[in-house]
């Protein structure tokens, strides 16, 4: 399956209608929802199949991926856009609204997965009723430019979601075993740093220390998009993460200036960096490394922060919840949850 890089729907019979939700006042929109975590995933369980942002570039990639959720036990429902194509997405954003939400309202689906990320899902937000899937809690997975739609979705709902690998990600053992202890035997997992040889970047204490707080982010550049919009949560003592795939160090640089400006690093509890993907200078001489830019960020804050954790556009990765509270430790570069992120 291969992997690319990252540069209110109201349901009418016979008809496909999309409304618009509409939006009230900015302290409505900041006012978070009280937390709702979906029921485990079961062997048998049927899984709803969404392509929400990108068109699958080879429908092997979506059969590969079909044969994985289905080699792991469960039942897949595909939707009716994993297999169209309409330029970069796979179909309009009324149609892949549509498609989302139609699995929300599939109580015969218990969770949503996604064929691949790429761009669009910020395009369909405003097409979501976030009534409906906060009153129909299931898991719903993905990373990428799906972390939009994650981040969204938990910020407006409550309702807990999973950064976790898409259809043309790795389901090796190592991505399935972290998948399987979140969402399937519902652990109080703990992310320790695994071996260097499964990473491309070593990991790096840029601020010791500790911190708990309720975890969000995803990839940089997609969640750089949605700052400022009705979105994203308050970010006072929040634990933020992110991680990124082919962008140059300047082109990180100016993203964390942009949440830098808007005051979110004086806000959270914490910070983790995950991996940064070859995300490297195309003229070394000229530039500044990755990890010089890191330093000039963060390391005068007072709060923790570390690089290098498990998680972001490769091999092996760690699956993780948004909008849980967990525990980060920035000296032993781990992460813990401190419940359960689904219940039986």
């Amino acid at each position: 399956m291969k992997e690319i890089s990252r540069r209110n729907f109201i349901p009418a019979i016979g008809a496909l209608l999309v409304t618009p939700v509409l939006l009230s006042s900015s302290s409505e929109l900041m006012k978070e929802k009280s937390r709702i975590r979906p029921k485990a995933l079961k062997v048998g369980d049927a899984v709803g199949l969404c392509a929400s942002a990108g068109a699958s570039h080879a429908m092997a990639e979506v059969d590969g991926f079909i044969t994985v959720l289905q080699g792991h036990g469960f039942l897949v429902k595909e939707g009716k856009n994993i297999r169209k194509k309409l330029g970069y997405f796979s179909a309009s954003d009324q149609e892949r609204a549509a498609e989302f939400m139609s699995f929300i309202l599939d109580t015969n689906v218990k969770a949503i997965f996604f064929t691949r990320g790429g761009w669009g899902c910020a395009r369909i937000l405003e097409f979501l009723d976030f009534d409906l899937i906060r009153n129909n809690p299931k898991i719903i997975m993905g990373f990428s430019d799906i972390c939009s739609l994650l981040n969204a979705i938990t910020f407006k709902t409550g309702l807990t979601t999973f950064h976790g690998p898409n259809g043309n990600a790795s389901w090796n053992e190592f991505s399935w075993k972290s998948i399987e202890d979140l969402i399937v035997k519902s652990k109080t997992v703990k992310y320790p740093f695994p071996s260097l040889d499964l990473v491309e970047a070593k990991p790096v204490t840029l601020v010791s220390g500790k911190a708990t707080g309720e975890l969000f982010g995803g990839n940089l550049t997609v969640m750089t998009g949605l700052l400022g919009s009705a979105y994203l949560p308050d970010w006072t003592g929040k634990i933020l993460f992110f991680e990124d795939v082919l962008e140059e160090p300047y082109s990180i640089d100016r993203m964390l200036t942009q949440w830098k400006l808007n005051g979110v690093f004086d806000k959270v509890a914490g910070v983790i960096l995950c991996q940064f993907r070859k995300c490297v200078p195309e003229e070394p001489e000229w530039s500044f490394t990755l990890n010089e830019v890191f330093q000039q960020h963060f390391k005068t804050l007072s709060i923790p922060v570390f690089s290098g954790f498990a998680l972001g556009h490769m091999k092996n990765k760690y699956s993780v919840p948004i909008g849980e509270n967990v525990t980060m430790d920035a000296n032993l570069f781990t992460l813990e949850l401190n419940e359960s992120a689904v219940i039986n």
